[in-house]
């Protein structure tokens, strides 16, 4: 697995790192680290591949997975929602990990 992380003037108590496509089970037309469960991908690999970024990033919670469209809706992140759709996601408190899933 491999992900770039940005170089922006973040507080240090705010992390963020973008993936590449290296280092998952999907097959093609997704191989091979697909982490979208919404484009047809089987669902055990996307569960694997999202396992592998949690466990790799030593993620503390698992993310609110964001399938970003373009409008105006920001979603709360919080236990109670995994997948969902808006064009933004927030974080309120800490050990909340917030995902966003965009097109390559």
């Amino acid at each position: 697995m491999s992900w770039i992380v940005p170089e922006w003037p973040a507080p240090p108590t705010v992390r963020a790192a973008c993936t590449t496509r290296e280092g998952g089970v999907s097959g093609p037309p997704y191989a091979s680290f697909n982490l979208a469960a919404h484009v047809g991908d089987r669902p055990a690999a996307v569960a694997e591949n999202r396992a592998r970024l949690r466990l790799e990033l030593g993620l503390p919670a698992e993310p609110l997975w964001l399938d970003q469209v373009h409008g105006r809706q920001v979603v709360r992140a919080g236990a109670h929602v995994m997948d969902c759709r808006g064009d933004a996601a927030l974080a309120e408190r800490p050990g909340v990990v917030c995902a966003v899933l965009t097109a390559d």
